[in-house]
């Protein structure tokens, strides 16, 4: 019996595989795949994981099971789902604003069924995952489908409901940050200096400042408060952004990524 089954494996699940793979408590062969796309079948099993033609085979052969398809997928395979998963398999899905009460009405009330929000950032094993648990599952339930998130990242839980909420924070984070990365790279270019050099260091400051964020217990107010020395270019440069309207464009790149995910979770 493998440990998890993996039905479909996209971009998110390939990204969590590639970041769980550096871990060496890790091992392929725990896990099953399918995914209609044979070529995808193909690469995961020269990897060495286990690969399935069909789902019913998969789900029969896994203990747990993870969910990775899209919104509108979803709905063509519940039903396929609903006819083969036990009642006491619990499933870890990472289908975009699906929230518990569809899974209730579509796998039955006592489904054992965790939420995932992740983020392509475990491919370097620096996940962050939200979590939100169905009202069966257990701790041991939770911990247990949940094992395969820490060994690429960080796992939070949150209360159930509150995916699409939770979704600029973690899901769309890194697209905001790597739209501020291309935006250094051009102006490093425009003022003549080396683009790869310019990028390297913001990288660097971006995960210094991370873990200042993380193991630091100086508040977020008093590490922001430190740097806006009076006259510094630093608070200059604030209060310039801060008086175009900066603070305005990041609470609807927030209000437009909960709204949007809510409407991914109609499409199923």
């Amino acid at each position: 019996m493998l440990r998890y089954g993996f039905i479909a494996a996209g971009n998110i699940i390939r990204a969590m595989h590639r970041g769980a793979e550096m871990n060496k408590d890790y091992n392929p062969a725990e896990i099953g795949i399918y995914d209609i796309n044979e070529e995808v079948r193909k690469d995961y099993a020269a990897r060495g994981y286990a690969t399935f033609d069909n789902m019913k085979d998969l789900i029969d052969n896994s203990e747990m099971l993870v969910l990775g398809v899209t919104p509108k997928v979803v709905g063509f395979i519940i039903d396929e789902l609903a006819a083969n998963i036990r009642p006491e398999q619990v499933m870890l899905t990472v289908v975009t604003g699906v929230e518990q009460a569809w899974y209730e009405e579509k796998l039955g009330k006592g489904h054992k069924v965790v939420i995932c929000m992740p983020n392509m950032s475990s491919q370097v094993g620096e996940g962050a995952f939200a979590v939100s648990r169905s009202e069966a599952c257990t701790d041991e339930d939770v911990d247990n489908v949940c094992a395969i998130l820490r060994s690429c990242g960080l796992v939070e839980e949150i209360p159930d409901g509150m995916m699409a909420e939770i979704l600029p924070f973690n899901g769309s984070a890194p697209g905001f940050f790597y739209h501020i990365a291309n935006l250094m790279v051009k102006e490093a270019e425009e003022l003549g200096l080396n683009p790869e050099t310019a990028v390297r260091l913001f990288a660097e400051t971006m995960k210094g400042s991370a873990e200042m964020i993380l193991s630091s217990d100086i508040s977020l107010k008093d590490l922001e408060k430190a740097l806006r020395l009076p006259g510094g270019a630093t608070v200059t440069a604030l209060e310039k952004i801060e008086s175009m309207g900066f603070d305005a464009i990041y609470h609807e790149f927030v209000k437009v990524s909960v709204e949007h995910c809510r409407e991914l979770g109609n499409q199923k």
